[in-house]
C-alpha cells in the first residue's frame, strides 16, 4: 500500500483522536464528570489493533478488560483487608494478592472465552494507575470499576470505527484484501 492511499486512513484517525479529547474536555470538567479521563480510551483503542481488529474477538475483549478491571479492584480489597494485613504485613499483602491474580489470569488461557490474558493484565495494570493515580479520588471503591469501565469501552468503540473505516475507505480507493495490509500487518515474526 502506497502513501496517497493510506494516508485518508491516518487523517480518520486523527479525526476521531481529536474528537475523543474535545468530548473528553467537555464531559470531564468539574460540573460534569471529573472522574472522566482520556487516557483509557487511547489505551484500549490500540488494544484493539494489536488483538488483530476482528470483531470476532470483541466479545473476549470486552470480557478481559472487564475481567482486569474486577481482578484490580478484588486485589485492592484483599490485600487491604485489615485481616489480610494483619497476617501478612503491610509489606506483603500486595505482592501476595497480586501474585495469587496473576497466576489465575495467566491459567484463564486454558479456557476458552476467557483466554485473553494480555487484554486482562493491561486492564488490571490500567485500573492500578487510575487508582493509585487518584485519578477519581484514589479510593479504590466499586464505583471507580465502572468510572474506568466506561472509557475503556469507549476505547475499543473507536477501535472498531476505525476498522470499519479503514476498511470501507481502502475498499472506495479500490484496495481490496491483503493489499489493506501494512507492513505491520504483514510481519510474521
Amino acid at each position: 500500500m502506497n502513501f496517497a492511499k493510506f494516508f485518508p486512513v491516518a487523517l480518520i484517525v486523527g479525526i476521531l483522536a481529536a474528537i475523543s479529547v474535545l468530548g473528553w474536555q467537555y464531559f470531564s470538567d468539574a460540573s460534569r464528570y471529573p472522574w472522566l479521563q482520556i487516557w483509557p480510551v487511547f489505551i484500549t483503542w490500540g488494544l484493539y489493533f494489536v488483538a488483530g481488529a476482528k470483531i470476532g474477538r470483541l466479545h473476549k475483549e470486552i470480557l478481559g478488560i472487564t475481567g482486569g478491571i474486577l481482578f484490580g479492584y478484588l486485589t485492592l480489597l484483599i490485600a487491604f483487608a485489615p485481616s489480610v494485613q494483619s497476617a501478612l504485613g503491610g509489606t506483603w499483602s500486595l505482592p501476595v494478592t497480586v501474585f495469587v491474580i496473576a497466576t489465575i489470569i495467566v491459567l484463564l488461557e486454558l479456557t476458552d472465552w476467557f483466554e485473553f490474558a494480555p487484554v486482562y493484565f493491561i486492564a488490571y495494570a490500567g485500573y492500578f494507575a487510575y487508582v493509585f493515580g487518584k485519578f477519581s479520588g484514589g479510593a479504590g471503591n466499586a464505583t471507580e470499576m465502572f468510572y474506568f469501565w466506561v472509557p475503556m469501552m469507549v476505547g475499543l468503540a473507536f477501535g472498531v470505527v476505525t476498522a470499519v473505516l479503514r476498511k470501507r475507505l481502502l475498499e472506495a480507493e479500490g484496495v481490496y484484501g491483503s493489499a489493506q495490509e501494512t507492513v505491520f500487518d504483514k510481519e510474521t515474526a
